[in-house]
């Protein structure tokens, strides 16, 4: 008898789960205000799959299949579109565009228990905007900018030549151990940016003291990207701040912990020597960008908080990938390296030989940059926006309010009719004489508009100073059966391209490779 009401019970609740369920998708396939645009059939329905993505690193190779199959606007999500062309990146990104970040995927990133916000995270525009001008400000000077970074991607060439001398000794005719670049270009963006960031470097190309972060921010970066986007956020919220990740041992969210216990640690620390007067009396005048704002005394300690944990992650993700990414495309196009190895050659005679002026007029170096940052933008995948109060046109759509919409960055960045040949690392269409203007506007590694990233300026400071560097410096080769960062035919769909620099698009832009070798220049 009990076993019978038990088994009319979970009949009972099976077929209600079933039958509210399919209403669910029923009105989201048919009845939604977005059912009339196309997409995958699972994506439509629920948030499912997209979470899925974002937790194997492939959202944005997802979104480019997606934008193939169904065209240039795509519904991912039961309340998101993904758009793929330059006039939507345009209305999305404008500075009066009927949108904001709301809490889909940002709620979690640095809103914690103490409710704290970072600039970039700050949902209403016009304080968005009054934050962004001071940090704009408190940027360091472009002369210490040079001289700084200058001084640090020397570093990071010799650390790698001495990281590759410890894998194994050079070989008969010079050439090093191999060493995989995106484990040293990590160091030095990480060095970079807490320098500009407090005045002082982590020292990670030099100590295994902070080595441990790039794999913290890792596991950090994936789990927020997935649990970004899942339902009860108020739950992940709470979770994320209480001490329930280490009695439960949930690693990945000890992490996330561990990680805002950092940042908060450089913030101390450089409170600590502001307060303490102890660089008053030092001959040269420095700045730093949380100097300023700390003299600024305009945001309240969470908010400054949330600020450095925002910065030591998202400083270092382009600089990161696009040095790793850059030696991978090179040794993949031979003729384009030797270009640039001319390049740099005939306008600089030894390191000391660099100046501001003399970077710049390195067009063609500028111009492989650019082109990386083209094939391997660092933020790859749409960032949602959710709408307003009475909604927004975009490529003739109307999208109503609490709706989220985003452009496929990945999706635009090879899109041929901008971009021919757009799997093709050409980086002389960026230096042609009379050059599509579409190039220029489509091209958003940085995003665009009003919450385009800051740092812009700096990070190809760092960029271009580290292959010139190692460039002027070495000879470089792929080191012989190490990985060199490109697909695979097999497991990893959409990955299947030998001469296609391959990254996870987490939060953070993670990859692996090139393993290189090195020789001293004669």
């Amino acid at each position: 008898m009990v076993f019978e009401n038990v088994a009319r019970v979970a009949i009972w609740v099976l077929a209600s789960a079933t039958l509210s369920l399919s209403c669910v998708a029923i009105y989201r396939l048919y009845f939604h205000p977005l059912a009339k645009v196309p997409g995958p059939l699972f994506q439509r329905i629920s948030g499912i799959p997209r979470m899925w993505h974002c937790y194997a690193g492939d959202r944005h190779l997802r979104e480019m299949q997606a934008h193939q199959s169904y065209g240039s606007v795509v519904r991912i999500g039961p309340d998101s579109l993904a758009f793929s062309t330059l006039s939507a990146l345009q209305t999305i990104h404008s500075k009066d565009s009927n949108v904001f970040k709301g809490n889909e995927f940002y709620g979690l990133l640095d809103g914690g228990a103490e409710g704290g916000r970072s600039v970039q995270m700050v949902a209403d525009n016009t304080a968005h905007a009054a934050r962004r001008r001071v940090v704009d400000k408190a940027l360091p000077p472009r002369d210490q900018a040079f001289r700084d970074i200058d001084n640090l991607a020397r570093k990071f060439v010799s650390s790698t030549v001495y990281i590759a001398g410890l894998n194994s000794p050079p070989d008969s005719k010079g050439w090093t151990g191999s060493v995989d670049l995106t484990t040293t270009s990590s160091w030095f963006s990480f060095d970079l940016i807490s320098t500009v960031a407090f005045g002082d470097s982590m020292e990670m190309m030099t100590s295994e003291a902070y080595r441990w972060v790039p794999a913290c921010l890792r596991s950090t970066s994936i789990f927020l990207y997935w649990a970004g986007y899942a339902p009860f956020l108020g739950f992940w919220q709470y979770l994320l701040g209480s001490k329930w990740p280490t009695r439960l041992g949930l690693h990945t969210v000890v992490n996330s912990q561990r990680y805002t216990e950092l940042a908060d640690e450089q913030l101390d620390k450089r409170i600590a020597r502001l307060e303490s007067g102890e660089e008053q009396g030092c001959a040269e005048k420095r700045t730093d960008l949380f100097k300023h704002l700390l003299q600024a005394n305009l945001y309240g300690e969470y908010d400054l908080r949330a600020d450095s944990s925002l910065l030591i992650a998202a400083g270092s993700d382009a600089i990161r990938l696009t040095v790793a990414a850059t030696v991978f495309y090179w040794l993949k196009n031979p003729a384009v390296f030797e270009k640039a190895k001319q390049e740099i050659y005939s306008l600089a005679r030894s390191s000391d030989d660099i100046s501001d002026a003399k970077l710049s007029s390195m067009k063609y170096l500028r111009a492989c940059i650019d082109e990386t940052m083209r094939l391997c933008p660092p933020k790859a995948s749409s960032l949602p926006r959710e709408v307003l109060k009475d909604g927004i046109t975009i490529d003739g759509i109307y999208v109503p309010k609490g709706m989220t919409v985003g452009t496929s960055v990945y999706a635009l960045h090879h899109d041929p009719e901008i971009y021919p040949e757009p799997y093709a690392f050409r980086p002389e269409r960026w230096l042609q004489p009379s050059p599509d203007r579409r190039m220029q506007a489509a091209f958003c590694p940085f995003l665009k508009g009003p919450r385009a990233c800051p740092g812009k300026t700096v990070a190809y400071f760092a960029m271009q100073l580290a292959l010139f560097h190692l460039v002027l410096q070495y000879d470089i080769r792929a080191a012989p059966g190490k990985p060199t960062g490109g697909g695979h035919s097999g497991p990893g769909f959409l990955r299947e391209r030998d001469d296609e620099y391959q990254f996870n698009d987490w939060i953070i832009g993670f990859s692996e490779g090139p393993n290189v070798q090195l020789k001293p220049r004669d």
